[in-house]
């Protein structure tokens, strides 16, 4: 699917180098929404069966210590090759629902491989600065306003269901080099 019309954005942590998912909402002639969450597709560029495809099986995961990271992949990979950075064509695994804007039901979903451009790579404050914006009318702006009212329906939804909401704060640290 070429998606590279879509007001596609990524929101992550500051410093994020690894940009794996994006995401967009568009307010469709029907008056429900569109929402698509596009993930890196790794897959293009790692061939199953491959020796890098059976170091990355191995391995598992990205594992973050204090001081470092060991990749699952290389970094050629994940920051450059696939990373989801603004203003390039990325090949992505893309998701889209069309959810209903009264009872915030899914309607339809279709899955695909997909080519998206994404408009912004945007860190958690300035994806806040955005949405608190009132005069900032731009799509981009709309989409993530969109999505945070679906997500605050859905999650209010979960809780009256009696789902367990555990806090999970992300530390870090700083190491100096004095022993």
């Amino acid at each position: 699917m070429d998606l590279r019309h879509l007001d596609v954005c990524s929101v992550d942590p500051i410093g994020c180098k690894d940009i794996d998912d994006a995401l967009h909402c568009i307010n469709l002639p029907n008056g429900n929404y569109q929402v698509g969450v596009h993930i890196a597709d790794v897959s293009h560029f790692v061939k199953a069966g491959t020796e890098i495809d059976k170091e990355a099986a191995r391995r598992c995961t990205t594992v973050y210590m204090v001081d470092r990271r060991t990749d699952m992949l290389p970094g050629l990979l994940t920051e450059t090759l696939c990373s989801l950075i603004s203003d390039v064509d990325r090949m992505a695994f893309s998701v889209i629902w069309e959810i209903d804007s009264t009872t915030f039901e899914v309607v339809s979903a279709k899955f695909g491989k997909s080519c998206i451009r994404s408009r912004a790579s945007l860190n958690y404050y300035k994806a806040q600065e955005m949405i608190d914006d009132k005069s900032d009318k731009t799509p981009l702006t709309q989409s993530l306003r969109g999505l945070l009212r679906i997500a605050r329906v859905l999650r209010d939804r979960r809780v009256a269901n009696g789902a367990l909401t555990l806090a999970s704060p992300e530390l870090k640290f700083k190491l100096d080099n004095e022993s």
